[in-house]
């Protein structure tokens, strides 16, 4: 069983004002971010400790580290600016750590309100993937832990992708569209979800019918935009980000991604 994402509640993150004007929605295609972390980093929160966040060099390239050095723990670092709709790419690499059952999980925190209200979506160097919303600080799985072949194993680079429009989400690796699952993920055959009983005497049952590529949730209609990391069994996690970048979503989302502006 696979296990849930927690970003626990020791997460070294400074706080901010969670009331802010409604951002403006942006032209598809319009590029309002990018960086490479070689510059204008104080857009980050940067801290150091067991859990850190910091900007690191590898092989003289500026990357964003995020460093777990306990176990069960986790720490994110977010943007100051906020986000409403978004089609947002992201190079991503664990380091060090485990990549068997114990796993980190790592990816993209976004509409961050503060450190009990945000959404997930989270990959692992097992292979899998799940998106959590964290609501007045209980956690929520909007999409079950699953496999995919999407995802390279291993200690290398996954480009994560998240397009939000209003209150739809959509989700890639390696420009593969994620299919989604909001309840679990039938464990005896591949493809197949939950469907939740009608009524009490009734019992769940499996279809594909129940996958959705499509997530809908209107808790969070703006927020920022950051990067995490979570150990599970092992401490000792470094998973690095690079090459952010942050465009207005088109209706139909791109594949690969793309920005009409340069």
């Amino acid at each position: 069983m696979r296990r849930l994402l927690r970003m626990c509640p020791v997460l070294l993150v400074v706080m901010m004002a969670a009331c802010a004007p409604a951002v403006p929605v942006p032209r598809p295609g319009q590029l309002l971010y990018v960086t490479t972390f070689d510059a204008y980093n104080e857009d980050w929160q940067l801290y150091e400790g067991e859990l850190a966040a910091q900007i690191v060099s590898i092989n003289g390239d500026p990357e964003l580290q995020i460093a777990v050095d306990a176990v069960e723990a986790g720490a994110f670092t977010v943007m100051e600016q906020p986000f409403g709709d978004f089609d947002l790419k992201i190079d991503v690499a664990q380091l060090v750590g485990p990549t068997d059952l114990d796993a980190p999980g790592f990816g993209i925190i976004f509409r961050h309100q503060d450190n009990n209200n945000f959404y997930a979506f989270m990959i692992s160097g097992d292979g899998y993937y799940q998106v959590l919303r964290r609501k007045e600080g209980v956690d929520k799985v909007l999409s079950d832990w699953a496999l995919t072949p999407a995802i390279v194993q291993g200690l290398t680079v996954n480009t994560m992708r998240v397009v939000a429009q209003g209150s739809a989400f959509r989700f890639f690796v390696n420009d593969v569209q994620l299919p989604l699952c909001p309840t679990i993920w039938n464990p005896l055959v591949p493809g197949e979800c939950q469907i939740p009983a009608a009524g009490p005497e009734a019992q769940p049952t499996w279809s594909a019918n129940a996958i959705v590529m499509s997530l809908a949730d209107d808790s969070f209609p703006q927020g920022r935009i950051g990067v995490g990391a979570r150990s599970f069994g092992q401490p000792g996690i470094r998973v690095n980000f690079d090459n952010l970048l942050i465009c207005g979503p088109h209706d139909t989302p791109p594949i690969p991604f793309r920005c009409e502006e340069s």
